[in-house]
This record gives C-alpha cells, structure tokens and sequence, in this order.
C-alpha cells in the first residue's frame, strides 16, 4: 500500500526542533546548518499544508497542529527504535538494562545479580537510577523495579511482584533513651501516648507516605493523623540511618533483615500492612533480546 508520509529527513528535523524549541540547537544535534533545518521545516510545512510552529525573535513555539504532530512523531521514532533493538539485539546489545533506586539496587539486587553473573557472565547488566528521575520512561530500559499497590493486575507492564510487608522500626538505643523496653513489643496505642507520641515520623514525600495507611490497620478506631510530627527524607538509604542514629520512627521493609537482624532497629509492634510491594516492569510496547528474556525468566524462578 502506497503511503503519503514526509520525508524521514524532514521529520527528523521536526522532531529535534519540537523538543528543543530552537532550531539551532536542533540543527547542532543532526549535525545540519541552520538553514538546512529551516529548508527541512518549511518543505514539511508546504505538505501538511498548515504551520506547525509560531516565530519570534528569540525562540519558536509549537502550534496546535506542531503538538499534534509532535506527539505522533515521537511515538512512530520510539517504536521503530525498540523494533529496530529487537531486530538486531543479539549484535548490537550484549548488556541488560535495570532501573531502580539505590535502596533496592544493593539491598534485594545486587545479590541476585552476582548469582545471574556466575550463571551467565557473558551478559552484562547495567543497573540504572534514573527510575527517581521525572524523565524517566519505562520505554528506555528492559526493566525496572518500582514500588506500589500489590494488586495492579490490570497493569500491563508488570512481569511480576515482590510483595513487601510494612511495619515501625526505631533504633534500641531511643527506646532505652525513653525508659521503654526494647526487647517487649508494645500495644500499638503506645504510639499515641507519651514519649513516643513525640517521637518523629520518618517518611516518603507526601504522596507516597504509608503513615496513615499503617494507622488505619494498626488503630481502627483512631479518626485522626497520629499526634507525631513528620519529617521527610526522601532518600530511602537516608532515612534508614536517620533511624539508626535516632531521629524517629520509620516503615521498614523485609529489605532492612540485616540492621533488625544486627539490633540496629528493632520492631516494637507486631501489626504490619501488607497490600504493597516492588514490581518488576516492562514497557508493554519493548521488544526483549534474548539476552533481556533469560534475565527476566531467571528472576522469576
């Protein structure tokens, strides 16, 4: 079937010029002269016969017809390279890409890593953190190990889940400060007496914190905030040694086996909030080398 498309030159040049909003820059990245660019724009604008960006002196903008096109354009780009990337992924990649957070990555990862490596040292896994990133796009990596609800079947990236338990931990050694016990576990409205009523929250931001989740499950009949004030630390590893030197209460992990295992922490209530967990992901629209498939089905032995 014959097509009516652009040429790929013209669409390459409007895409690098829709994402930098400069056709400068977009002709420094196709390595083209600025003229070539505005030649490239303006044989691509007679064919769809409307103006995809508006001029100024110093900058361009996308019209409503430049979005549109955008939009298309970028994902017809993304998908022919992942095609483009399974097609020739045995030659061009020997490597596997993992996104995640540095929490994870040495914690749950990395182990399993060094046992993949003794099986199968010929290929390599790149294990990224750009996951924290807000330009991060599930589509750029094979896989990534993200936390969330337990129960999105409907998700089609997920390949599979690791659920996770929540509970309280605190350092011993603030417990023994407050003249309690580090060694008996507590009724869970002890954290709504005094002195752990005063003792901090350490917590995700806002959005991601689990505090009132757990208080729901722990105290039913509690209609408000716990009395504790909060204090954010948005770096997992960061907020583990915040616990450890004293500064609060965190949600701990079965990730954090070692510093409870060691005494660094302790778990003085028993209630626990399940439902949430790390899943393991893919870009529902990724090719997978094969190198990417023996990665996926060894983790999920």
């Amino acid at each position: 079937m014959k097509h009516h498309l652009p040429p790929l030159d013209s669409l390459k040049a409007f895409e690098a010029a829709a994402r930098h909003l400069s056709f400068s820059l977009a002709a420094d990245e196709l390595c083209i002269s600025k003229g070539a660019m505005s030649y490239q724009i303006r044989k691509l604008e007679e064919q769809v016969k409307c103006s995809l960006f508006k001029r100024s002196v110093r900058q361009v903008y996308l019209t409503d017809a430049g979005q549109a096109l955008l939009q298309t354009t970028k994902h017809m780009f993304d998908e022919l390279d992942q095609t483009l990337q399974g097609l020739h992924g045995e030659s061009r990649q020997t490597g596997v890409s993992i996104a995640t957070t540095t929490y994870v990555a040495a914690r749950w990862l990395s182990p399993r890593i060094s046992e993949f490596n003794e099986c199968h040292p010929d290929i390599a896994v790149q294990l990224l953190h750009s996951i924290n990133s807000a330009e991060f796009k599930l589509a750029d990596v094979d896989m990534a190990i993200q936390w969330g609800p337990g129960n999105e079947k409907s998700d089609r990236n997920q390949l599979y889940q690791i659920p996770m338990e929540l509970f309280p931990v605190i350092t011993p050694k603030l417990m023994q400060k407050l003249g309690l016990s580090s060694t008996e576990s507590l009724d869970a409205h002890a954290i709504l007496q005094s002195p752990l009523n005063s003792v901090p929250l350490l917590c995700e931001e806002r959005h991601l914190d689990l505090w009132d989740e757990w208080t729901a499950m722990a105290l039913p009949s509690l209609k408000t905030e716990l009395p504790n004030p909060k204090r954010v630390i948005t770096d997992a590893n960061v907020r583990v040694q915040a616990a450890i030197d004293g500064q609060g209460f965190i949600l701990a992990d079965r990730l954090m086996k070692n510093e409870i295992e060691n005494g660094l922490l302790i778990q003085p209530f028993k209630e626990c909030l399940d439902g949430y967990g790390y899943s393991v992901k893919s870009s529902s629209t990724r090719i997978f080398s094969n190198h990417a498939n023996i990665l996926k089905n060894w983790f999920s032995k």
